[in-house]
């Protein structure tokens, strides 16, 4: 079992000093260069490598891109990329043949079975089964499953984004963030921001009817999230107290086999609390339709909103609140944005939270790249998870950004600005290239020295204390990476479900909706069944965690 997935600390992943880079015989791409790697004196063959990414534009006009280039001998060509496109480009990609040397996928379910037909087709190139030349990468692979979910016919075919909490399973709290500025001018907020369900949902309607913000009447909304945690954060997520957590309402293990979470009669008890919330005007009656997940957070940062759902990582809580202290100056900066912990509306003992996945996106490469760009490629990637490359893409050129102190600490040489933070003389995206080994959003932003420390406190206690008191709903990787006949012609579901409860929460009545729901899911059996089919014949199906980690170690 991968016991690395439970109590290994991420600082063990990172400890190795800086390995030579590879290399190998002029392949008569580009000229040839020498460059001296930290452990001697070996000559690389100047070489080209092509990535999609998003900010493009902002990747090489800068000190950290010059180093880099010259340390590794390599032009990177970024091919630029939107966020929305992500799977749209892969897919033309992988069609045309005309792979970029490194093509890097949001790789989850949605189109985990379509990767492993490209796989299957001999797109992509295997990472090496010998990784003695790059040990950092064996760590990370030993520090959780996703070797085992991108590894076909014997051979791993992805680097993953690993996300750096694996000393805690990859926990990062999700939830609700509020003004807890306006909850202490109403005189109601509560110790440590810990709240039963009735507390939490007073204190947002006392703020849309007393206005504390002094915006004017109907001009203060209470509720918003993105539309991908929309409308399962105001009701449905906390009743789940199964072992298995989600973000989108598809198939969890029940008792030994799978079924449609949204045909339970927990996800129904939660639609009717969300939809009470919405015809009661709790919930910002727009979020129906801000598709673009933009407005929400752009009415909280107008300060005219309570609370936001929000997946609450340090860099989320950092940027929230410098959004709000430019906006106001003289608002408390901590408060104007803190995480809720806010208790089930069933059960005031009861905390719902969830595991992310251990990875956000990866890596695979092409099948027409050289023995030697895959090297180098992995040259980079080794160094990146190193402490040296770690400092690097927190901070950039030591020397230059920062110096570093004799326990390992970083002392930054950036500029402050007049509220005494530092200034990032780099421009923002300018580090995705290099984020790509690991999404440094928890642990290693806990480290981040140029992030306020408030800031970095706050966040880190907002987790322990889920960690200490939470359920945390684990994924299930059989049942998301798992390629069927019907799941992977048939999808999860998950647009029609989320489509549906949207229209019922406009449409339906509170007295109608439990029936109109369960008359539409009925109707979606004859699909759906035929994926639960699919899964309830695999092999496996875990009971709990522990056995899903001992399936995927093969131990």
């Amino acid at each position: 079992m991968k016991k690395c997935l439970l109590c290994i600390a991420l600082s063990t992943l990172i400890l190795t000093q800086l390995i030579a880079c590879g290399g190998g015989a002029a392949t008569g791409q580009s000229e040839t260069a020498e460059s001296a790697d930290n452990e001697g004196q070996r000559a690389l063959t100047r070489l080209t490598l092509t990535t999609n990414i998003t900010d493009a534009d902002k990747q090489k006009e800068n000190a950290m891109y010059d180093f880099f280039s010259e340390k590794f001998q390599v032009d990177m060509e970024f091919i630029p990329m939107q966020f929305g496109e992500r799977h749209e480009k892969a897919r033309i990609w992988a069609a045309s043949g005309d792979l970029p040397d490194i093509l890097w996928m949001d790789l989850n379910e949605n189109i985990y079975s379509e990767w492993c037909d490209w796989v299957d087709s001999g797109l992509f190139a295997p990472v090496p089964g010998d990784l003695s030349k790059w040990p950092e990468i064996r760590k990370q692979f030993d520090s959780m499953v996703a070797d085992e979910l991108f590894t076909r016919n014997g051979s791993v075919y992805a680097l993953a984004s690993m996300r750096d909490m694996s000393s805690e399973d990859f926990t990062v709290c999700m939830g609700i963030a509020y003004r807890a500025d306006w909850a202490e001018k109403l005189g109601m907020r509560k110790e440590n921001d810990v709240y039963t369900w009735n507390e939490f949902m007073d204190l947002v309607r006392a703020c849309i009817e007393q206005d504390p913000g002094g915006n004017g009447p109907g001009k203060t909304f209470g509720l918003s999230a993105p539309q991908w945690y929309f409308p399962d954060m105001f009701g449905v997520y906390q009743l789940n107290t199964y072992e298995w957590g989600f973000e989108e309402p598809f198939f969890i293990e029940i008792d030994g086999k799978y079924v449609w979470y949204p045909t339970t009669q927990e996800y129904i008890e939660g639609l009717k609390i969300a939809k009470g919330l919405y015809d009661e005007g709790l919930i910002w009656p727009d979020n129906v339709v801000d598709t673009n997940s933009s407005m929400y957070i752009d009415l909280y940062y107008a300060g005219q909103m309570v609370a936001v759902g929000a997946h609450a990582t340090i860099a989320n809580l950092t940027t929230a609140r410098n959004r709000m202290a430019e906006a106001f100056p003289d608002v408390d900066r901590a408060l104007s944005y803190k995480i809720a912990k806010i208790a089930s509306p069933n059960d005031d003992e009861f905390f719902w939270q969830k595991q992310s996945p251990c990875y956000w996106s990866a890596n695979s490469l092409s099948a027409n790249t050289t023995e030697e760009q895959r090297e180098r490629f992995l040259d980079i990637w080794n160094w990146l998870l190193t402490d040296e490359g770690m400092l690097f893409r927190q901070y950039g050129l030591e020397g230059k950004d920062f110096n570093k102190n004799a326990d390992g600490t970083a002392e930054i040489l950036w500029n402050l600005n007049d509220k005494g933070q530092y200034t990032d003389p780099y421009a923002s995206g300018a580090r995705n290239f290099y984020g790509r080994p690991i999404l440094n959003d928890a642990e290693y932003a806990y480290k981040n020295e140029s992030i306020p420390l408030a800031d970095r406190e706050d966040g880190f206690n907002a987790w322990k204390w889920d960690w200490e008191n939470a359920h945390i709903g684990k994924v299930d990787y059989n049942m998301l990476y798992s390629s069927t006949p019907n799941k992977d012609t048939l999808g999860m579901f998950v647009a029609e479900v989320k489509a549906k409860a949207i229209e019922l929460l406009i449409n339906s009545s509170a007295d109608s909706i439990e029936t109109e729901w369960k008359a539409w899911t009925d109707s979606m059996l004859p699909k759906v069944q035929l994926v639960l089919d699919d899964l309830n014949a695999l092999p496996f199906i875990p009971s709990d965690y522990d056995d899903l980690l001992k399936h995927m170690g093969g131990n």
